[in-house]
């Protein structure tokens, strides 16, 4: 029997009028440039991510205990609910990179986009955290600008795995991200019931099958889901410049439906020098910062790495680095000589020397490069300098900016 063309518009009349739930997507849809994502805070993992976390997925973050996954959680639920304000700075990249090279036609196709994506997002995205492991602090959110009023962002403490998944279905209405941190820390009615000494096996793998349910129920162009995994580390093997590779907990189910999976590698300590820049070698840290209680350095920061380990909705096996800073007071007048957040400049340092933006040489010396990649006279000695100047010219960390938004 033919394929009849005439017969289309009435099938997909058909599947529309049915009761199933099943949903139609054209070239009509919000969703026929791909999915809206959600940026992090870092540039270089929404980058590594090809735009951020997508819009209808479940995402996994995995890793060892204190390497940044639910710190790079906070960082992308501010740019979540800051979402109109920081995809205008992020579009605008684009528009201008192509109003220079007089493509008008890429331009206003942007701006349309960009209109409609704030228009559906007027008042930033809502965020949901299932807090299994009872660590989650809203003032330490709050330090990092993220609105923890009830109908901005909230925090359920529940750990059984049949009782998460029917509070996140119901959910799936009220809020547009749910992060779960962690799924490891998370057990079955069955195992929590157990008498202490016995043990069960594949109990909780059976109860995370029910997120069928939730991925049934999410809306593609509304609803994002995060699961967060701690993980086990394999002896006598070797990964990332020695480190032990990371293996999240085998289970199915997440395994096969997790459309991106980003793999975080253990957090190197950093540490302030005398100019009170954060350093990656202890020998350099300033002895005017020195941990209470014992004789060894305080650590001020932590370098954060990971890889993009599966990504169907865009490029996968990319890596990311990040730092982040903590607050730290000098210990004789009590003045915070560093505040709490994300090291954005040495991520921009990151990529302009990826992108021959700027260069580095002997001595500690940062270039600045032009149009032909020949040194200028602006240089930097040492790296703080140059982050520091980076940060400062607008016009330069605009440049690496755009080059790396060009290149997602």
């Amino acid at each position: 029997m033919p394929v009849d063309p005439e017969k289309r518009r009435d099938y997909l009349a058909w599947v529309a009028a049915r009761s199933t739930g099943s949903k139609i997507y054209s070239a009509e849809s919000a969703l026929a440039d791909g999915p809206i994502r959600i940026p992090f805070i870092s540039p270089l993992l929404t980058w590594a991510t090809t735009g951020g976390v997508p819009f209808g997925h479940i995402c996994r973050w995995y890793g060892p205990e204190g390497s940044g996954k639910s710190l790079q959680n906070w960082g992308m639920a501010y740019c979540a609910q800051n979402y109109p304000r920081i995809m205008s700075e992020l579009y605008e990249l684009e528009i201008k990179f192509w109003e220079a090279r007089n493509k008008k036609l890429k331009a206003i196709a942007l701006k349309r986009k960009l209109k409609s994506i704030v228009s559906r997002f007027p008042d930033g995205l809502s965020i949901l955290l299932f807090d299994t492991e009872q660590r989650a602090q809203p003032d330490f959110a709050m330090k990092l600008g993220i609105d923890m009023r009830p109908d901005r962002c909230v925090i359920i403490e529940e750990n059984i795995i049949e009782e998460i998944i029917e509070e996140m279905a119901a959910a799936l209405d009220a809020y547009h991200i749910i992060i779960i941190d962690s799924a490891s820390n998370a057990q079955s009615y069955m195992e929590a019931n157990l008498e202490p000494g016995e043990y069960d096996r594949g109990s909780a793998a059976q109860a995370w099958k029910r997120l069928r349910k939730v991925r049934k129920r999410m809306d593609r162009e509304e609803n994002t889901i995060v699961i967060v995994d701690q993980v086990r580390t394999q002896l006598g093997q070797q990964g990332y410049k020695g480190q032990s590779p990371v293996t999240p907990p085998n289970i199915r189910f997440l395994r096969h439906n997790a459309s991106i999976a980003v793999a975080f590698s253990g957090a190197k300590h950093l540490y302030l020098n005398d100019k009170l820049q954060l350093v990656d070698d202890k020998k350099k840290a300033s002895n005017d910062f020195m941990a209470l209680g014992s004789d060894g350095h305080e650590v001020a920061g932590i370098e954060m790495r990971c890889k993009i380990d599966k990504n169907s909705t865009g490029k996968p096996f990319r890596n990311a680095v990040g730092r982040f800073a903590f607050d730290v007071a000098d210990a004789k007048t009590g003045e915070i000589v560093q505040d709490i957040g994300f090291d954005q400049g040495f991520e921009l340092l990151t990529v302009a020397e990826y992108f021959h933006i700027i260069e580095s040489s002997g001595g500690g010396m940062y270039y600045v490069l032009d149009e032909n990649f020949k040194r200028t006279n602006q240089k930097f000695k040492g790296e703080w300098r140059a982050i520091e100047g980076l940060m400062q010219d607008e016009e330069l960390s605009h440049k690496v900016m755009t080059r790396l938004r060009m290149a997602t």
